[in-house]
This record gives structure tokens, sequence and C-alpha cells, in this order.
């Protein structure tokens, strides 16, 4: 049964249906999956690491920062834009990597006393009724609250924007979200795994209402700034300077992801392949604000060929990013890609960085 909180009006599945017909038919034309460029910057020797790396993988272009805990090196292929090389400094969307941020600043507000991990929604926003007000931060941060991926609304949208790649999460807001999750069936019953955007964005946005800071700010001051990550921003306005030209994986052009109310979730953060190594370098060592998130708050193991990972990936219309670490050896890996896939190209990247092929 869906959750029981008052609904705001919404467009009607016949309108959204009619409008993605239309808007799919004007938006299609024929496009060329892109292939990286010849060009090569940063360091030489990991920049063919990369390449081999990459393989026969499209995409304009793929950026990579690697290490271990005493060596780090930076390098990219491709372009960024036509006629522009692509390089570990360049920004561009990270998509749900952002979830990993979101789960440290929950461990971290753990550690301060502001939360615990039975936290229920309800203690934050008073007077939420139904079952919504019982579901914890822990379930939300291990997608077990049973909420589906999207919003009712997002996931009509997404009718439109799948077909002209555009932005699917426009009209979310801080206020709208538990409007959202109160009239979207659940996907599964609470506890059981299901990957939900919606849960991670109520989780941040319930962590911003606790520290009485919005959700980029209290990113901002609890984690980019501890880890030097000085090009890493939320919900940026104007976008920043220099940003990847997005395409997706036929080739066309795709609508930057932005959004006041999704943004834990990794809709409008933006980052470069450098800060993310910088995330990766310092969770192998422990040394990020919430470090016990790397428990399962926002990172995810991977066992392969008998070696265990941590990290996680992200991916719009028109971007890929992963960041995985292997705890035991101390080496992280870093890649973004300002290209849309089918799948997520950049994990196969990283783990073929890490020496594991798959």
């Amino acid at each position: 049964m869906p959750l029981n909180v008052s609904r705001r009006s919404r467009p009607t599945l016949f309108v959204v249906l009619a409008a993605a017909l239309v808007a799919g038919l004007s938006a299609f034309t024929p496009a060329t999956p892109p292939t990286p460029t010849a060009d090569s910057t940063g360091d030489p020797a990991l920049a063919r690491r990369l390449r081999l790396a990459v393989g026969d993988l499209p995409g304009q272009g793929f950026a990579a920062a690697a290490g271990d805990r005493l060596t780090s090196a930076q390098a990219a292929i491709g372009e960024a834009s036509p006629g522009r090389p692509l390089t570990a400094t360049t920004p561009q969307e990270i998509g749900s990597v952002t979830k990993s941020m979101t789960g440290l600043l929950f461990a971290d507000a753990v550690e301060r006393g502001e939360v615990t991990p039975a936290t229920t929604l309800g203690e934050l926003y008073p007077g939420l009724p139904g079952e919504l007000a019982v579901t914890t931060l822990t379930e939300l941060a291990t997608h077990t609250s049973g909420l589906p991926r999207l919003s009712t609304r997002a996931q009509l949208r997404s009718l439109v924007t799948n077909l002209t790649y555009g932005n699917p999460y426009e009209w979310d807001t801080p206020g709208s979200l538990l409007s959202d999750a109160g009239s979207t069936w659940l996907r599964t019953p609470r506890g059981e795994f299901s990957y939900s955007n919606l849960g991670y964005a109520l989780l941040g946005q319930a962590l911003a209402v606790r520290a009485g800071a919005p959700y980029p700010q209290l990113l901002t001051d609890r984690v980019l700034a501890p880890l030097g990550m000085t090009a890493t921003v939320a919900a940026p306005d104007p976008l920043p300077a220099g940003r990847a030209l997005e395409r997706a994986a036929d080739g066309r052009r795709t609508t930057p992801w932005s959004s006041t109310g999704s943004v834990p979730a990794g809709i409008g953060v933006y980052s470069t392949a450098a800060d993310l190594g910088r995330l990766a370098a310092a969770a192998v060592s422990g040394d990020v604000p919430g470090s016990a998130a790397l428990a399962g708050w926002g990172w995810f193991p991977a066992e392969v060929d008998g070696r265990t990972l941590l990290g996680n990936n992200g991916a719009t219309y028109g971007v890929q990013s992963s960041i995985w670490l292997e705890p035991s050896s101390g080496r992280w890996v870093a890649v973004t890609s300002p290209s849309g896939s089918a799948g997520v190209d950049t994990q196969t990247i990283a783990f073929r960085l890490l020496g594991i092929d798959v």
C-alpha cells in the first residue's frame, strides 16, 4: 500500500505519456557513439594504463586518479568537448557516487550525537503520519526502506526524459520529497533491498534538517573542506567553469541534472577524477569524516576474484563515475567520464586499473 501522506496535484498519466510521445519524436536524431580521441593528459604511465583499460569501450573521454597509501597519479584520455582535451581536473556530474558522501554525513552525524542509526523520519519531521514516519535513517542508508528508485512523479517524468535526455528530478524540492514519498507505492517490503534515489534524497535532507544547514553547505563543511576537495560542489549556480560537455551513449548531448531536493542522492553534484581520488585515498586510510559509513552506508562491498573491494558508481544520461578501493592492499582508483553508457563502464575500467579484468 502507498504510504499515508497528503498528496499534491500531479500531471495525469495520459498527459505525461502524450508529452513523452511528442518529445520523443521531436528529440530523436541519429547519432554516433563517441570514441576517445588520441589526446592524453597527466601522468603518461597512467594514461597508457587507462587507454588499455578502456579498450574498445565507447565514450568521448575518461579520466582517472589511482594510487595506494603512499603514491598517486592522475591522467585522462580523449576530449572534454570538441577540440578540448579531458583532464583529471575537468569538472563533471558524478551522480550516485554522492551517496557515498551522504553516507559519511550520516555516520558523522551519529558520531556527533545528532542522530542515531534508529532515528526515524517521524522524529525529525513531527506530525508525519503513516509508515513513512517510522522509517529509520538506517533503512534509507541501506536501501531497505521499501521505497523505489524514483517517486511516482519522477517515474512519470522519466517517461519523457528517457527519450529526450532531460532532467527527471527537476520538480524535486526539499519540501516535496516527503509528499512524493508518501504517495509512492513501496517497491518491496521494508527490510528488503531496493535501490532508492528517493530514499537517499530523504536521508540527506533529514540530516540537513537536524544540523540546521542546507545539504550543500553541510556536505562542504563536514566532508569536502576537511578532505581538501575544493573542486567538488553540490547544486552549483552557475555550473562549474570548464565543465565537460555531456553526451549520451549514442552521442547526443544531454541536459545536466539539477534538483534542490534530490542533491543528496547525487543530482546536480559536480567533481573531478582528482577530487574523487582524494576521497578514495582518505577512505582507504580510514581518514574520512564518518568512516563508520564504509561498513555499508553508501559504500558497497564487491567480492571479485577472491579480492574484497569497496566503492560506488554514479551515472546520469550523460556521465559516469566510479570510486573503488581495496582495504587490504591500500589500493584505490577513481574514474570519471562525460559520456553515458548502457551500463557503468567506469566500474569496468576501475576494476581493470586495480588488476581485475571483469
